[in-house]
């Protein structure tokens, strides 16, 4: 075609022939440029994109911690995720009961456990992240019972609500004391608030949490004043995963990002508050 209009303009008067080449000239160069764009989002399309890994854990609903309920699954959940986010991982979760997550979950069925404590003899098939959180586990019972806590022995004439499978103190276990275990936190709630138990064991968030969801009008249940326990809190990523050590560092490495560009004090400042009536 441009071929065809040079030969045009050899048969035009000198002046119109220079006219008409300088069109010529803008029009050639726009086409050359929108040629040049055409290719370079055909490049862009037709890239593929960079595979985005993907990282399965699974824990127990433990609200205000994890919870699919909550927009944004909760407080751990929120942490966990925005540090993969950091570093290329999409996060997928299950939930399961705590007993089956620690007892009866087939090896490679996911990557890690969201939400666990550090024990020694837990070592052998975790590997331990940074910290994530921190939970205060303590005693609640009803406002009304008079009670003075004087040790652990002290609780011995009485039942204390607890989850199956949850870790506990050295001291807290040699106690010997009068367990009744359930499957999950928001079962022993209904138990304290209905009497059925005379104390409850459980994080501070987690309880007064369920109370707002269960009971929002009922202000029973009070906190002994004795904390049994506080642990910082885990992902804990399988030994049997092929790829474990890479997510444990990959994971740590977003971590100490999200904390460092302020995102982990956003994410906490968002659930301020939760642990009130």
């Amino acid at each position: 075609m441009i071929n065809d209009l040079m030969h045009s303009i050899e048969r035009l008067s000198p002046r119109s022939a220079l006219s008409y080449a300088h069109y010529l000239g803008t029009i050639t160069q726009l086409l050359m440029l929108l040629m040049a764009v055409s290719l370079s989002c055909w490049s862009d399309t037709a890239a593929p994109a960079a595979t985005q890994k993907t990282v399965s854990l699974v824990t127990s609903k433990f609200p205000p911690y994890m919870d699919p309920e909550l927009a944004d699954n909760g407080l751990l959940v929120a942490i966990t995720r925005a540090a993969f986010n950091k570093v290329g991982y999409k996060l997928t979760l299950s939930y399961r009961p705590w007993a089956d997550i620690l007892l009866d979950l087939k090896p490679g069925q996911y990557d890690g456990i969201l939400g666990v404590w550090f024990r020694p003899e837990r070592q052998a098939w975790l590997a331990y992240s940074q910290p994530i959180g921190v939970n205060r586990i303590v005693l609640f019972k009803h406002a009304d019972f008079q009670f003075e806590f004087t040790g652990f022995d002290s609780l011995k004439p009485y039942t204390i609500g607890v989850v199956s499978g949850y870790a506990s103190t050295p001291e807290f276990a040699a106690a010997n004391l009068n367990l009744a275990s359930v499957t999950g936190d928001e079962e022993n709630v209904d138990k304290l608030v209905n009497r059925r138990v005379d104390f409850t064991l459980m994080d501070d968030m987690v309880m007064h949490k369920l109370m707002k969801k269960k009971y929002p009008h009922l202000n029973v249940l009070e906190e002994v004043g004795l904390v049994v326990e506080s642990e910082d809190t885990f992902v804990g990523f399988y030994r049997s995963s092929p790829d474990f050590q890479q997510a444990l560092t990959d994971f740590n490495r977003g971590l100490a990002k999200i904390r460092q560009d302020g995102t982990f004090v956003r994410i906490m400042n968002q659930y301020e508050g939760q642990g009130e009536h």
